[in-house]
């Protein structure tokens, strides 16, 4: 009776059931807990990127809420803070095998596998006295941990808060003899860690999805889920992907240890040159570098047949354009290249935002400007968004074909090398950043230790 008599005074009261996505509304803001990691959520100078990252700021705006993100390297934790409602929703960066959460639609797919040596592949020796396998995710990896616990001899070894990056060096160190990661994990990290090669499991492609507690009502799960099939139905999805994989689809391992060879012998002596003509024209000094490579492989007597010369390879034209009389010395090629991709850029629309507009121009760089906006005229005719590098470049090969460069302004043009061309740069870019982070005044994520205790819980009857 005392128990009855109380729901009546309550429902009396007019106390009203409010649904998670109230609560979150009432609060003011999203809580999210993500893996920090390279590529996934990581910092940056004085900013954050990373693919999870970029997904996060587009969910905060179709949602047209706050969210507050606080990062996580221990997954234990995150998939902790998720069990006890902690925060809202989790985005681990990881595929998912069968663990007590709820998962959104996928955003990504991946297959998961072994990371090893190139010279030694666990599969191909039965008889090692010990296999120790590294795990990034216990939990979201479990189902496929047991397909290599069989063998007795095996170990599976997880060490809270390693991230991929540190987990990789130790197999390279021989602390570990492979590590169970995804495939994405291993192509964000692949030009740093050449002689390391991915061996899939004979298991089907995965799913990268972001997580919820599984006593979640719904009501966030279908407003992420909306959004997510509004990013794919739109390709946002396919061009975060080729933001930050385009170059992992490309690499190429001897050309990549040529080029690591040629960082650690050649890049020093032209640094302080790069950093100075690109900080004149406002420019991140390890693109230029990565360009340079590209063009001359940093060699300032380099010579074309074309007639194109120095570490930038310029032309003549260029170069009475920019100003300079001596295209094999190094600080006027390399101050002439700069000022030279800053005019592209300025050439590009107004509209086309970062990172594409850069890839507009070093693509204008190769090929001319002209015949860039050939292409885009190309791609917009053939339903494709001529404002993103990821649909034009489908099309520019076309500029070589006479079924379209009759009808163009600028004529034929070899459309294809524009495309191979600022996906080596993409990719030599990202292995300099690597190389040289820029470490000062860098940002520092908030941490889940950090998580308030008045915003715990979130879900109703916790």
């Amino acid at each position: 009776m005392l128990i009855v008599s109380t729901i009546g005074v309550f429902i009396a009261q007019g106390v009203q059931w409010r649904n998670h996505l109230q609560r979150i509304e009432s609060r003011g803001k999203l809580i999210v807990a993500v893996r920090e990691s390279e590529g996934i959520f990581w910092a940056n100078g004085q900013e954050f990127i990373g693919f999870e990252k970029d997904l996060i700021a587009e969910l905060e705006r179709e949602l047209d809420m706050p969210i507050q993100v606080f990062a996580v390297r221990d997954l234990d934790d995150l998939y902790g803070a998720l069990a006890a409602g902690a925060v809202d929703m989790a985005l681990s960066g990881t595929s998912f095998g069968t663990h007590d959460v709820i998962a959104s639609r996928p955003y990504a797919m991946t297959r998961i596998g072994l990371v090893h040596p190139k010279t030694r592949n666990i599969a191909d020796n039965p008889d090692l006295e010990s296999v120790r396998t590294g795990l990034l995710d216990p939990l979201g990896h479990q189902d496929a941990t047991k397909l290599i616990d069989n063998p007795p001899q095996a170990s599976a070894v997880y060490d809270a808060g390693r991230i991929s990056a540190e987990l990789f060096t130790l197999v390279e160190m021989q602390d570990l003899d492979q590590v169970l990661v995804d495939e994405r994990d291993f192509q964000l990290q692949q030009s740093v860690f050449p002689d390391l090669q991915f061996s899939a499991l004979d298991l089907p492609a995965r799913p990268i999805s972001v997580l919820f507690n599984p006593r979640e009502d719904g009501t966030l799960l279908t407003q992420i889920d909306e959004a997510l099939e509004l990013f794919d139905g739109s390709g946002l999805l396919g061009q975060m992907t080729d933001r930050y994989f385009g170059d992992a689809l490309e690499f190429d391992y001897v050309d990549n240890l040529t080029f690591e060879k040629h960082l650690t012998a050649r890049l020093p002596t032209y640094l302080s040159k790069f950093k100075f003509y690109a900080d004149l024209q406002g420019l991140d000094w390890r693109l230029l570098a990565a360009q340079a490579y590209q063009e001359s492989h940093l060699r300032a007597n380099a010579r074309s047949p074309t007639g194109v010369r120095g570490l930038m390879m310029i032309t003549l034209d260029t170069a009475k354009e920019m100003g300079i009389t001596d295209r094999l010395d190094p600080d006027q090629s390399i101050k002439a290249g700069a000022r030279y991709i800053t005019t592209l850029k300025n050439r590009v629309p107004a509209d086309i935002p970062e990172p594409d507009r850069t890839w507009f121009a070093l693509a204008s760089y190769n090929v001319g400007a002209g015949h860039v906006e050939d292409a885009r005229k190309i791609t917009e005719k053939l339903g494709d968004d001529p404002d993103r590098w990821i649909d034009v470049r489908k099309h520019l090969p076309k500029l070589a074909l006479k079924d379209y460069y009759p009808w163009t302004r600028y004529g034929y043009a070899r459309g294809a090398e524009p495309v191979v061309y600022v996906a080596n740069i993409r990719r030599f870019y990202n292995r300099i950043k690597k190389e040289y982070p820029q470490l000062d005044e860098a940002a520092e994520p908030e941490r889940l230790e950090q998580l308030p205790d008045i915003d715990v819980p979130v879900f109703p009857g916790l």
